[in-house]
């Protein structure tokens, strides 16, 4: 028995690669939670694109907090150990009648990471089929399969990878409830389709590096939230300022830019330009 997982529940992913229907919020915490990103949608609308991206945990102070939320952190410790990083933060929100479809792709495809890491999918609202919540078939965990490289929906200039030989119908719906937590290996085959339902899909998503592991490409970055990191093969990033600060998008911007081959941004390309928007704020 772990400090949080049962025996059960680790041995379950590691072999599916995902454990799912963690409660790890209460419903004064998600109420919380989607107070402060519905002001911040209703406040900074020409910001919402950019800020609820990449590193969010950079931006936003009750981002980072919520990454280091003491039960949230103990399921992952039972899964990768004492020594932690908070590699990425990253707001997953399909209004109704979104389109947007995350095709099958493994996160760490294009940069590999061992040992591999965790993304966990915290659900501030419910996570249904109609609402397209995130599938992943069991068992792709093993190893990086064969992909191609496409333009990510609705983020322009990024290349995404997305696997070339799935069976979708091995496929596992992630049904969630508010204050429920999915956790999966980074190698795992996952994806998510429309929004059909008259009801938003309102998730943030994590990424949790044994600090131990290391990158096949380039060096990534994160902040220490559990433990140690004796071993430096990871860059240190700040803790956010409350509010979205000069300071913490310009902490953002050059952590991007010292670190910008990551596990999202994928390695720099002959010739490329490494760009990421962070205006106007």
């Amino acid at each position: 028995m772990g400090k949080f997982l049962t025996d059960a529940q680790v041995e379950g992913f590691e072999r599916d690669g995902f454990v799912s229907g963690l409660k790890i919020l209460d419903t004064a915490e998600v109420a919380r939670l989607n107070a402060l990103t519905e002001a911040f949608e209703a406040e900074r609308p020409a910001d919402i694109a950019w800020a609820f991206d990449i590193k969010a945990n950079l931006l936003f102070d009750w981002v980072y907090d919520l990454g280091r939320h003491p039960r949230l952190l103990d399921a992952v410790e039972d899964l990768l150990g004492p020594d932690i990083l908070m590699t990425n933060a990253t707001f997953r929100i399909k209004n109704p009648g979104s389109h947007v479809d995350y095709g099958w792709h493994q996160d760490s495809a294009r940069i590999e990471v061992t040992p591999a890491f965790v993304i966990v999918y915290v659900a501030l609202s419910k996570a249904t089929p109609e609402n397209g919540c995130l599938k992943v078939i069991p068992g792709t965990h093993d190893r990086v399969r064969p992909f191609s490289l496409t333009e990510g929906s609705g983020q322009k200039k990024r290349l995404v990878a997305r696997v070339v030989d799935v069976d979708p119908d091995q496929a596992v719906n992630l049904i969630l409830e508010p204050g429920e937590v999915a956790i999966f290996h980074g190698n795992a085959v996952h994806g998510s389709a429309a929004n059909t339902a008259d009801y938003r899909r309102v998730a943030i998503l994590y990424d949790y590096t044994p600090a131990a592991a290391r990158q096949n490409v380039g060096m990534g970055s994160g902040q220490v939230v559990r433990g140690t990191d004796p071993h430096g093969h990871w860059g240190h990033e700040p803790v956010p300022e409350p509010g979205l600060t000069d300071a913490n998008v310009l902490a953002r911007r050059r952590i991007l830019s010292t670190y910008h081959e990551n596990v999202l941004m994928g390695p720099r390309l002959p010739g490329e330009t490494v760009t990421f928007p962070d205006r106007p704020y």
